[in-house]
């Protein structure tokens, strides 16, 4: 887990957690507006400073991993956007099982988790074949880090198993969840207003949907409204 500052006193603590290949520190950032949040970013393992210990390629043992390495100190919320969006799902589930739930869930960029995923799964291809495919994909890594053979093969290892997690995902109906939940999206991102509100079946609390300015990674140009949104939630909650 890494932070910024810790602040014991906040109200709340948000942890949040990494899209595909992503590392928390965009998160970390926040903190500079959510003054009264103790905002924690989630280090699964294969990224960041743990960027050399094997990455997990299924959800259940990703979760279980997280959730014994992380305290998850309440009262506290939970925000994860695409895969983060997924595994933050599965986690306040676990927590809540637990006797242990989040006072708020929020995701982001992800589609309902019943609903089926429209992409072809890329995680098995040949190492050439997916390198090609994640370059295509997602934003281009800096020139040092792709002149690195060693250094960005460990990356390449980690977006292979975060879209393992992601693509060999198969929902499990289970109880509601007993939080609200947030959810965020991009106008341009999937999925409509009407296909998000599905949300709605994984809590027994009210549901909010959020549609901004974007597509898919609309956090890069809209994260102030975002924070904005997180803020105001969790300031209701305080």
């Amino acid at each position: 887990m890494s932070r910024r500052h810790s602040r014991p006193d906040a109200p709340f603590r948000l942890y949040c957690f990494p899209y595909v290949g992503g590392l928390p520190g965009e998160y970390l950032r926040w903190d500079e507006r959510l003054t009264d949040v103790e905002v924690c970013g989630v280090v699964p393992p294969g990224r960041g400073e743990r960027l050399f210990e094997p990455a997990i390629d299924r959800l259940d043992p990703l979760v279980d991993a997280i959730v014994a390495a992380v305290p998850f100190r309440p009262p506290f919320a939970l925000f994860g956007h695409s895969l983060g969006a997924l595994v933050a799902f599965q986690t306040a589930r676990v927590l809540t099982a637990a006797g242990r739930p989040p006072a708020c869930l929020f995701v982001s960029g992800h589609r309902p988790p019943q609903l089926p995923q429209g992409d072809v799964p890329i995680h098995g291809l040949p190492p050439d074949e997916f390198r090609s495919e994640i370059t295509r994909r997602y934003p281009a890594a800096p020139a040092e880090l792709v002149a690195d053979d060693e250094l960005y093969g460990h990356v390449i290892d980690t977006f292979r198993a975060d879209l393992a997690v992601f693509e060999t995902y198969r929902h499990v109906p289970g109880p509601p969840l007993p939080c609200p939940l947030v959810v965020l999206s991009g106008v341009d991102d999937a999925w409509t207003a009407d296909e998000l509100s599905a949300w709605r079946g994984h809590t027994s609390a009210a549901v909010a949907v959020h549609l901004i300015p974007g597509d898919h990674f609309y956090l890069r140009h809209q994260a102030t409204k975002a924070v904005e949104i997180i803020g105001t939630v969790l300031r209701g909650l305080s």
